[in-house]
């Protein structure tokens, strides 16, 4: 997995734009306008000189005479970081676009194309430089989480090599841990627990005492280097949905018909889920939560529309009953298929073609398996 990065893209897109304003403190003007000037945000040389996003214009200029104040161009920004997923998916389908500068992408299955995965991103570097002049970093690593923190080491490649990415992560600070909640940090902070090598050993169940419990596996996995993430593919746009059913008047959980319900939502997207959770509340609001695990995501909708089903009445133990159902889904993930498929899966796959052409004929009447009453 290669996790890519342009440091200060606006800056580097300003600089290709406009000779002159290499190697010169360089700083955006707010767009808001307010009664006093302020910068918006500024690049590395300004901070080495002290200034800071958010400082009154005429005040840095007095401190710094050699800042160069640009007009910002957001829209313009995000056009150049959005055709980095155009110049990607020449080296593999399969990334994700992140931050303002960054993406990642999965080299996995290109060596017969491009040779080792090293060399890969070497070539994509150069190739990225060559045709977009931005300077960028690479960082290498079967670990999500390793490979990004790999690539801000500012480094041409970094490698981190397998079975290695724990004693790399260990003594990086806790705030680089992505999807770590600045409360949440406070609160390791409180505990002594400061760096990745602080939290690494700590069991599964201390970590859902100390975050949110559906958050704790994903957290502890990264913190250890052992997140190994599914991307999806550079040409389908990922979204997201939420689609509720207000159960009127509210049923009992076995009476709920949640498969064909669900399964009709999942064939609403012609997009595979990248994650899927499931939120039902009772009368009396109690609330409930489950989130499919990542190997449900990787069989058909048939057979995931079941599973969820099976799930939802499993954790319905309060026998009472249910007044609304809401599904989480993050679309954008290309299913993705083992050389030596199950029976059971490879059988829904050959059914899925053939339910999607009645479903074509019969617009109007529900096209379901047996097994699942219509709703």
């Amino acid at each position: 997995m290669l996790a890519m990065w342009v440091p200060e893209l606006p800056f580097q897109l300003a600089c290709g734009r406009e000779g002159g304003l290499e190697g010169r403190p360089l700083a955006f003007l707010n767009p808001e306008q307010p009664r006093t000037p302020t910068l918006w945000f500024v690049n590395r040389l300004a901070r080495a000189e002290g200034l800071r996003a958010g400082e009154p214009m005429d005040q840095a200029l007095r401190r710094l005479p050699s800042l160069r104040v640009l007009d910002p161009a957001p829209q313009t920004w995000w056009e150049a970081h959005a055709s980095m997923a155009d110049f990607l998916v020449r080296w593999t389908p399969q990334g994700q676009l992140g931050r303002m500068g960054e993406a990642l992408v999965e080299l996995h299955g290109t060596e017969g194309l491009f040779g080792p995965a090293q060399d890969a991103a070497g070539r994509i570097r150069r190739e990225l430089r060559g045709s977009h002049g931005w300077v960028s970093h690479g960082g290498l690593s079967e670990s999500a989480t390793a490979a990004h923190l790999a690539a801000h080491l500012e480094r041409e490649l970094e490698q981190v090599p397998e079975g290695a990415e724990s004693g790399f992560l260990a003594p990086q600070p806790l705030d680089r841990l992505p999807e770590l909640a600045p409360r949440l940090q406070a609160r390791f902070r409180r505990l002594g627990l400061r760096s990745f090598g602080d939290v690494q050993p700590l069991a599964l169940p201390l970590w859902r005492e100390l975050v949110p419990p559906p958050l704790a596996p994903k957290l502890r996995a990264q913190s250890r280097g052992e997140d190994r993430v599914h991307l999806p593919l550079l040409t389908e746009r990922p979204g997201r949905s939420r689609p509720g059913w207000r159960l009127d008047p509210p049923r009992l959980p076995e009476e709920v018909e949640l498969a064909a319900w669900a399964l009709n939502r999942l064939w609403e997207d012609p997009r595979s889920p990248r994650s899927l959770a499931l939120r039902w509340w009772d009368v009396d609001g109690e609330p409930h939560y489950w989130k499919a695990p990542e190997a449900a995501l990787a069989v058909p909708p048939l057979e995931l529309a079941r599973t969820l089903e099976e799930a939802f009445r499993e954790d319905s133990t309060r026998r009472i009953l249910v007044r609304q159902v809401e599904l989480r889904i993050a679309w954008g993930l290309g299913r993705p298929r083992t050389l030596f498929q199950e029976p059971r899966t490879a059988k829904l796959d050959h059914l899925e073609p053939v339910l999607a052409k009645l479903r074509k004929r019969y617009p109007t009447n529900p096209v379901l398996p047996g097994w699942m009453a219509a709703v």
